[in-house]
Formats: structure tokens, C-alpha cells, sequence
């Protein structure tokens, strides 16, 4: 008889390749935060399924860079400046964006910002800018698309990215945590609320995603530390997958919670986290 064991010697598990289909074939979809790691994979793959998109990001160079690395107007990819923390900026950035898309069927909340400190030393103005930008935004962004959506009969849906610190926290980054919490937290009411419109809301919790985001946090550590950040980087791995985390897998499940086929996945925080997260 052979011999087997539960336990295996350390393997870097793959990406694996995924075939696209046009699952968003004529929907027209706003990315917030789109010129970032994950938001950027978001938009290529969204495109890539048939949708139209909105590149939203804060600088305009940026957003109409990046939508005119993917092809621009021609091939259905839009930028459009919209900074989130500002309510009149928002309202702005979804109106211009629904005359360039035709219609909102989809809307990803991407843009965020974490600021790392001591946790019993965080500036007033630090927790006020990241719940500005991480949870105040993505409200203002998600009540102003559900109410185009309602107000066309529209049957959309919306996905906010959050984070496994939102369920976990970090003392580091205890403001950060404490914001995608609240994202967590209001994904479940909204969904609640936009229900009887046919507005799936559901959020996403990636862990260490190799980002500059990430790259930022292991600097941020090196303070702590006094570690190099390369090195902490390197460290920030999957235990599971013994790599880093890919910004197209996270956009691989988003794209699944924008479609038809997630109907019964409801105001849920879905870990996209490779097992870091228990519950």
C-alpha cells in the first residue's frame, strides 16, 4: 500500500487560467479606484466580457490614460475624474458617466486609502479622511447608481471592494479596518433595502494582493519594524497558495458577483483571500 500524508512540502500554486465569455455583453459598468491594481484588472476583464466602462479614478491624466491604454471611447472605455470624498464630485462623475455609458448596470466600488499609525496615536483627520474616501464615497457612489438604476428599471448590482482587515482588523491600520468593517456592515443594508428593485448588493474581501497598495503597507511596516519593506513584502503571502495574491483573481469574483448567475449570493462579504479568513 502507498503511503500518502496530509502534508505537503511548500508548492507555489499557479494562477489559473480562466476562458472569458461575454457574461456583461451591452451592460455599461462604473469602476471607481480603476487606475489601481485591482481596479485596473477589474476593467480589463469587464471589458473583456462585453461591458462598457467607466474608468473613475481622482486625476483626470490618469483615469484618460488609462482608458485609452484599453482602447478608449472605441472600445467602450470611458475615463471620468471623480473624487470620491467630495459628494458634488460624485454626483458629477455618475451623471457624465451614465450619458457616456447610455446606462448603469454595474457599479464597483474600488478607490480606498490607508494610512498606517500607531493605534492609540491616530489624527483625527486621518479617520476622517479614510472614512470619507472608503465608506462615504462608496455610499454616495452606490445610493446615486441605485437610484438610476431604479428610476430606468434597471436590474443591476452593485459590488463594493472591501478587505479581509474588515473582518479581521490590524492594529496597524486600526482606521483603515475599522472603515472596511462599515463597508462590510452597509453592504448588508443596502442589499436589504435594494431588493425589491432586483439591485444585488454584495462586497468582496481580498487579502494580500500584490499591489502597490501592498508594496505601500510593507513600507509602512518597515517603520514599524525596522525590516526592510522588499523583505516584508515578500512575506505577505498566501499560506495556502504560497504566493501573493493576484489582482485578476480578485477581479475574476467580482465579475461573477456583477452577473446574473450570483442572484442568490445577497449582501454577503465574500473572502477572496485564498482561506486567511474563517468566517
Amino acid at each position: 500500500m502507498s503511503k500518502y500524508t496530509t502534508t505537503k512540502a511548500e508548492t507555489t500554486l499557479p494562477v489559473r487560467e480562466s476562458r472569458i465569455f461575454p457574461v456583461h455583453e451591452g451592460k455599461g459598468i462604473i469602476v471607481t479606484g480603476a487606475t489601481g491594481g485591482i481596479g485596473k484588472a477589474i476593467v480589463e476583464l469587464l471589458l473583456a466580457q462585453g461591458a462598457k466602462v467607466v474608468v473613475a479614478d481622482l486625476r483626470e491624466e490618469t483615469v484618460a490614460a488609462t482608458a485609452a491604454s484599453f482602447g478608449g471611447a472605441e472600445k467602450g472605455c470611458f475615463g471620468v475624474a471623480i473624487d470620491v470624498a467630495s459628494e458634488a464630485a460624485v454626483a458629477a462623475g455618475v451623471a457624465k458617466s451614465a450619458e457616456l455609458l447610455g446606462r448603469i448596470d454595474g457599479l464597483v466600488n474600488c478607490a480606498a486609502i490607508v494610512l498606517h499609525s500607531d493605534p492609540l496615536a491616530i489624527p483625527r483627520a486621518d479617520w476622517q479622511k479614510q472614512f470619507e474616501i472608503n465608506l462615504f464615497g462608496a455610499y454616495d457612489m452606490a445610493r446615486l447608481v441605485a437610484r438610476h438604476m431604479i428610476d430606468h428599471d434597471i436590474k443591476g448590482a452593485i459590488v463594493s471592494i472591501a478587505s479581509e482587515a474588515g473582518k479581521k482588523g490590524h492594529k496597524e491600520s486600526l482606521a483603515y479596518s475599522a472603515s472596511k468593517a462599515a463597508v462590510i456592515s452597509m453592504t448588508r443594508m443596502l442589499s436589504e433595502t435594494l431588493a425589491p428593485y432586483d439591485i444585488n448588493v454584495n462586497c468582496v474581501c481580498p487579502g494580500g494582493v500584490a499591489t502597490p497598495m501592498l508594496r505601500e503597507v510593507s513600507v509602512a511596516y518597515s517603520g514599524f519594524t525596522a525590516e526592510p519593506a522588499p523583505a516584508i513584502f515578500d512575506k505577505m503571502l498566501s499560506q495556502q497558495l504560497v504566493r501573493h495574491l493576484q489582482p485578476v483573481e480578485v477581479a475574476r469574483v467580482t465579475s461573477f458577483l456583477l452577473s446574473d448567475d450570483a442572484m442568490l449570493i445577497r449582501g454577503q462579504a465574500v473572502n477572496a483571500d485564498a482561506g486567511e479568513t474563517p468566517y
